[in-house]
């Protein structure tokens, strides 16, 4: 995943994610000497809760087996991240009873 800065000079700055972890402290700021933003902030949390979600979902099935995984997704229908675990099993080809409010 490329990580996308920007200064508000309106310059822009792309970089790989392993590259920028290997070295941050090259890419705090702009060549103009401004500080650099993240541009697309919002698509890194998203992609780190769905490979969390991913990881939880394969944990629960190892312990309790797809019936169990589904149970425990579905008595937990009125949490806030139901819908990502709902939508990963569904794209898994499983169907999902309740809904959310």
């Amino acid at each position: 995943m490329f990580i996308k800065f920007y200064c508000k000079n309106g310059h822009y700055y792309e970089i790989e994610e392993l590259k920028l972890l290997a070295e941050p402290q090259n890419h705090r700021y702009c060549c103009c000497g401004e500080k650099l933003s993240i541009f697309n902030l919002n698509d890194i949390m998203e992609n780190d809760i769905n490979i969390r979600a991913e990881k939880y979902i394969n944990e629960w099935i190892k312990e309790l087996g797809i019936e169990g995984c589904i149970e425990l997704i579905e008595r937990n229908k009125d949490q806030s991240c139901y819908r990502i675990y709902k939508e990963i099993l569904e794209k898994r080809g499983f169907k999902l009873k309740g809904e959310t409010k």
